[in-house]
């Protein structure tokens, strides 16, 4: 140390001996002092520097005349702190006398941050957040544990008496008033440490802190701490004290012992107005210790981590479903929303899942296209299925057809083969291998419409020919695949195809006008009458049932696709709603 450092040293040390204590009582010369931490009625803390071990040291010394009980107090505090071996509890590193006899003794030095000036100013500061505060109060509550495993009683817990450490660390503070079970209770005098404490009487501790049964003049025992813990956990809850700090028969009134009630903004779990409840329980009987109300705290603090860690994870699925959304990967998105529904049901992702399931695609999935082609092609064979049926009857019936009046080879020949050629047509569309092409499609209304054809070669165009065209463009207007313009043009050209043939002279005629009748004619044909009527009639039926029944089924085909739409919707409402 060069002469300036030693000038400065000497001078700071003349002015804290001298007008601190009214002496220039020097402490040992390992000590050199550097400042003051505080001064009360009984005694002073200062800083210094420990040269022996180059470290900051607190020394708190009596200013009071070495006599009376003020001197066994003193030494009891520090004995009584000594004793307590603990992480939450300030070593004390030596117990001695300055020149002038008074007693001193040499402590850690605090760097932090007393925890009622954290709730009563940094309430929104990060550094204290709920999780951090109940986890420095469990170390408290093991820290007093402790003392009361060595028959010590604090007797003044209250957050100025908490101090959390700039660097995670938490003690307990003020040993001054505590009582040694089993020894002898010196007479006390108030700690210097704090205003709010009562004074020499028959009370000690601070309003708003003390224990019911210490306020009826009932003897009191480590569960008087627990009362202490009680109001400090209460105190972080809800924001305000348990009780009126004006007054120490405040205790005996009635009081709310819940967060939730008192502070009901704050949203406190269940668990930690059970554990407040029970610490402040007017019987002392009914108290857990103090260990007890640790793993309480402890047991919630595990859970809350727990559901921390579920909504941190569900945070970054919930991110990743929305990234998912903006980049139209809908699959990706749903399935991350899922998730992080799952984690965490407040996150929002129920609304994000809500809309991804109910709300159709921009843009729709490949998935959704190669199923939708699926059901086409299963809707095509089940077509082709219900019309085989109908092209084989019309081959087993040609006898019928026979005696009605069909004559010739080549009529006949034309009726076999043009039901023959649908019936082909059914069987491949029926067993084929993989998705029908739009060509397949067109081929297999060539092939129908070639029956419209053959009924306007055999029958003429105006009886049999319509029928068959309105039930063919019936039933191929369903299948999506065929575009309806094209599918109607070539309906109504196999339909007029026989009558432009015959007015150009390429087919023979089969209607004629004669004295005003109509009268059709057919070469392929012999019409007896009541043959002719029994088949037209049928034939009229036929066509009337087929049409009906095809359009009920497409009706109902409808109907059972939207109640199941309707019926998933519904479900998916009441899983995210």
């Amino acid at each position: 140390m060069d002469s300036d450092d030693a000038t400065t040293a000497t001078a700071l040390d003349a002015t804290l001996a001298g007008p601190t204590t009214g002496s220039t009582a020097k402490l040992p010369a390992r000590y050199r002092l550097r400042g003051s931490l505080g001064a009360g009625g009984m005694g002073e803390v200062l800083l210094a520097t420990d040269t022996q071990i180059d470290r900051e040291v607190a020394i708190k010394r009596m200013l009071l005349d070495p006599t009376g009980p003020a001197v066994a107090r003193f030494l009891r505090e520090a004995k009584v702190q000594g004793r307590l071996d603990h992480p939450a509890i300030v070593p004390v590193y030596e117990l001695a006398n300055d020149a002038e006899g008074r007693p001193f003794f040499v402590m850690k030095r605090l760097a932090g941050t007393t925890l009622a000036d954290v709730l009563a100013h940094h309430t929104n500061d990060p550094r204290y957040t709920l999780q951090k505060l109940l986890r420095a109060f469990a170390d408290v509550c093991l820290a007093v544990e402790l003392a009361h495993s060595r028959n010590i009683i604090h007797r003044d817990l209250k957050p100025a008496n908490i101090m959390l450490g700039d660097f995670g660390e938490v003690y307990v503070l003020d040993w001054g008033i505590a009582r040694v079970l089993g020894e002898t209770d010196p007479d006390p005098m108030a700690s210097g440490s704090s205003g709010e404490l009562t004074q020499v009487g028959a009370i000690l501790g601070t309003p708003g802190y003390i224990t019911p049964e210490l306020v009826r003049g009932e003897p009191i025992d480590s569960r008087a701490d627990v009362f202490g813990l009680g109001c400090i956990l209460f105190e972080i809850l809800a924001g305000q004290a348990l009780l009126r700090r004006a007054s120490v028969a405040a205790v005996l009134d009635d009081y709310e012992p819940r967060p939730s009630v008192r502070a009901p903004d704050r949203e406190t779990a269940p668990e930690l107005d059970a554990a407040c409840v029970a610490a402040v329980a007017p019987d002392p009987r009914d108290r857990p210790n103090a260990r007890a109300l640790a793993e309480m705290i402890e047991k919630f603090l595990d859970g809350d981590r727990d559901l921390a860690q579920r909504k941190r994870l569900a945070g970054i699925h919930l991110e990743a479903a929305r990234a998912a959304e903006i980049g139209d990967d809908r699959g990706a998105a749903m399935r991350e929303a899922g998730r992080a529904l799952a984690l965490d049901p407040t996150s929002g992702a129920a609304d994000l899942l809500g809309r991804l399931m109910l709300e159709p695609p921009k843009q729709i999935p490949q998935e959704v296209i190669d199923r939708l082609a699926d059901l086409d092609d299963t809707a095509r064979r089940t077509r082709a299925s219900s019309f085989l049926p109908a092209y084989i009857a019309c081959l087993v019936v040609l006898p019928l057809v026979i005696w009605i009046g069909l004559g010739g080879a080549a009529s006949i020949a034309i009726y076999v083969g043009g039901n023959v050629i649908n019936i082909a047509a059914c069987v491949w569309v029926i067993h084929r291998r993989g998705r029908a092409s739009r060509f397949d499609m067109y081929l297999a209304v060539a092939t129908n419409l070639g029956l419209v054809i053959m009924a306007a070669l055999l029958f003429g165009p105006l009886l049999i020919p319509p029928g068959l065209a309105i039930v063919i463009a019936m039933t191929f207007a369903a299948d999506t695949q065929l575009r309806i313009g094209k599918l109607l043009s070539l309906t109504i050209a196999a339909l007029l195809a026989p009558f432009v043939f015959e007015t150009l002279g390429l087919a023979s005629k089969t209607l004629f006008a004669i004295d005003g009748d109509l009268r059709l004619h057919t070469g392929a044909f012999h019409v007896q009458l009541p043959e002719a009527m029994i088949a037209f009639v049928s034939y009229s039926v036929v066509v009337v049932l087929v049409s009906g029944l095809a359009a009920r089924r497409l009706a109902v085909n409808e109907r059972i696709a939207i109640k199941t739409v309707e019926l998933q919707a519904w479900h998916l409402r009441q899983l995210v709603g």
